[in-house]
């Protein structure tokens, strides 16, 4: 009876034995699993978050495209495998059109994509011309929302000033209007490839994080011909006029960021006075019958003018007609050139430019309005 009931017990004691491991087991297990995650979880904490991406946008005349893009794609390919951005360039049209530049990255990889970039214009600037140091430095043109400007300037220009001084840059300036029918300005900067670096990484740190929602909603700049050419044009005259007087246009007293602008003249300035005939004796003549006319005689209908008028975006394709024919007609029957602007979506006007003659000019604004008015009469 003994061994009966001592062996009846034996399995009794290793199920509670087995039953003890088990359990043990799966302490053990869930122990391992909580310290894993608590691991895990500090790791993360200590870890830096990763870098949100970013747009930063360049505008480039249509010569610099040559430059930045090389011989099949060269010079656009080797620095797209030097940094870790993605790079669009704008293509080649047939009215040579500006270049539009777009990067994508974090804050640093566009720093970085910008310091290569600066360093590939500087290495082609010392190719072309190795003795003008001052035309080495890069002067890159950035494109950034209207909203977003009042960051970078800060209290009266007072941000833009400071860093002036502290990024050792050459040229820092801000053009005074927006890119005509867009929501953006532009930032020039002109300096060495670090010094380019920092400003992107400083403008990057200080429109953040309203300007990729800004970016979004700005109507964006599409190129055209000479686009920047005539912008740089009119932003040299509007600093050269701002210099001499201590308020701006509109009369208000002019903040920390103007700045005495260099004397800007078109390169055909020079090529124009290299060709210029001599004076004549019949000059001064012609010169004397001048100043004795009458001074409605005085105003020559041979002089040269030029002529901008807001039309609506509804009655262009009135104006130009069918493959431009009605254009065409208007051209012919005023002697003018007649020009429209871009179709932008987020803008409901066009801008209508006629240059020419006095007399052609005023001709072709008749014939230009005729045709609204015939268009405003027939219902439309």
């Amino acid at each position: 009876m003994s061994t009966d009931r001592h062996s009846s017990r034996l399995p009794a004691r290793r199920d509670s034995k087995g039953c003890a491991d088990e359990g043990y087991a799966k302490h053990q297990a869930t122990t391992d699993k909580q310290s894993k995650q608590t691991e895990s979880a500090d790791m993360r904490a200590s870890s830096p978050e990763p870098e949100t991406k970013q747009m930063l946008r360049l505008i480039f005349s249509h010569e610099d495209g040559g430059v930045l893009i090389g011989k099949n794609g060269r010079h656009i390919t080797k620095l797209k495998e030097s940094t870790k951005t993605s790079w669009f360039v704008s293509r080649n049209t047939e009215d040579c059109a500006d270049r539009l530049v777009v990067l994508r990255g974090s804050a640093s990889e566009l720093a970085s994509a910008v310091h290569a970039l600066a360093q590939h214009l500087n290495e082609q600037a010392t190719d072309s011309k190795p003795n003008d140091k001052s035309a080495q430095l890069p002067t890159l043109h950035f494109l950034f929302p209207v909203k977003s400007i009042g960051s970078i300037l800060g209290p009266g220009g007072a941000n833009i000033s400071k860093k002036r001084a502290d990024l050792d840059i050459n040229w820092l300036h801000i053009f005074h209007d927006a890119v005509p029918f867009t929501s953006e300005r532009i930032v020039e900067a002109k300096g060495t490839p670090s010094a380019l670096e920092a400003v992107t990484s400083w403008l990057l740190q200080t429109t953040m994080p309203d300007l990729p929602s800004l970016q979004q909603t700005a109507a964006p700049y599409c190129p055209v011909k000479n686009g920047l050419h005539k912008m740089l044009v009119q932003e040299r005259q509007h600093a050269s006029s701002d210099s001499r007087s201590p308020t701006d246009r509109s009369g208000r007293k002019r903040s920390l960021s103007s700045f005495e602008c260099d004397t800007y003249r078109p390169a055909t300035d020079s090529s124009r006075d290299h060709h210029k005939r001599p004076r004549r004796s019949s000059d001064n003549s012609n010169e004397r019958s001048r100043r004795h006319m009458p001074a409605s005689q005085s105003s020559s209908k041979h002089s040269s003018c030029e002529e901008k008028m807001v039309v609506p975006d509804f009655v262009a394709g009135r104006i130009i007609g069918r493959n431009g024919t009605h254009l065409a007609l208007l051209q012919d029957k005023s002697g003018a050139r007649i020009e429209l602007s871009p179709r932008v979506p987020s803008m409901q006007d066009r801008i209508v430019t006629i240059s020419g003659r006095t007399k052609q000019v005023h001709d072709a604004r008749r014939l230009v309005k005729d045709c609204i008015r015939k268009f405003a009469n027939t219902g439309a």
